[in-house]
Formats: C-alpha cells, structure tokens, sequence
C-alpha cells in the first residue's frame, strides 16, 4: 500500500505535537491522521522519517531538561496540618538525578545488571577459593577435624568478603 500523501500544515502539526508529546498516537489525533498514515509514511518518506527522529530527540532531550531540574532545584510540595495547607517544602529527587547519572555515564554510575558481567570477578572467585584451601589446611594442621575455623556455623565456607 502506498504511503499517504501528507499536507504540509498535517505534517507540522504532527512533528510540533510529537516533539512536545513524545507520543505518536496523540500527535497524529493532533493533526488529523491516522496512526497508521504516519508510520506508512514513515517508511517510505526519508526526509519525513529524519524530521520524526529529531522531533523525538528534543521531545527526550526537554523531558530529561525537566527530570535534571527536579533533582537538582527540587519541586514545591505543600505541607498539610489538620488538612488544610501550613506551608510548602522543596522536595529534591535523588532517584531521578542518579536515573539521569546512570543513562548518561553508565560506566561509572550503572548497575552491576546493566554494565554487564565483570571482568575481574572470575579473579575475585579464584582468590576466594585459594583463600578457603588455605584456611581448610590451616585448620587441619591445628588438629580440627571438620576445618572449623574456616567455616560458618553451618557448616558452610566462609566468604572472604566476611574475612
């Protein structure tokens, strides 16, 4: 099927929604056009598909502008005694400015899921594992039978995190 032809005041007014909205579906109800119109035209309109990518790009880059304004200068909140408003407080998010510090320097702010296996923990393993034959041994030739210095209470190796 071929990619409906767009006016050039539709057009606009998709591009201008999407980059306020970030939502596609709004912003072909905005101007007129069926969903579907626009991801056709998407397709097979390159010029239509770079316009769309840099609507969006700003719709992301406005929207992160706001979540780094919360974190850093906060939100006014009112505050309530006896249910009627006493005043207002600034709430800072530190959960939105780390989300911000984890997209943008994922190598130094990243969970341990998103940076992804670490290099340096099959040494960590090793040297664990050299440190609990050392204890075993040494706990032998104390003269324990069951290496109780180099275990838990159940029976079970110590960690060397917990050394």
């Amino acid at each position: 099927m071929a990619a409906p032809a767009l006016s050039a005041r539709r057009r606009r007014l998709f591009l201008d929604a999407l980059r306020d909205s970030a939502n596609v579906s709004a912003s072909a109800r905005h101007a007129g056009i069926a969903r579907r119109d626009v991801y056709r035209l998407r397709a097979k309109d390159t010029a239509f598909r770079d316009e769309w990518d840099h609507a969006l790009e700003e719709a992301l880059d406005a929207l992160e502008g706001e979540l780094r304004r919360r974190a850093v200068h906060g939100v006014e909140k009112p505050v309530f005694y006896a249910g009627k408003p006493c005043g207002k407080i600034i709430s800072y998010s530190d959960q939105l400015g780390m989300f911000l510090l984890r997209s943008r320097r994922p190598h130094i702010f990243g969970s341990e899921s998103s940076l992804g296996p670490d290099p340096a923990e099959g040494d960590r393993l090793e040297t664990r594992n050299r440190l609990q034959s050392l204890l075993d041994r040494l706990a032998q030739s104390c003269g324990t039978d069951d290496a109780d210095e180099g275990r838990n209470g159940d029976d079970q190796p110590l960690a060397a995190d917990s050394l």
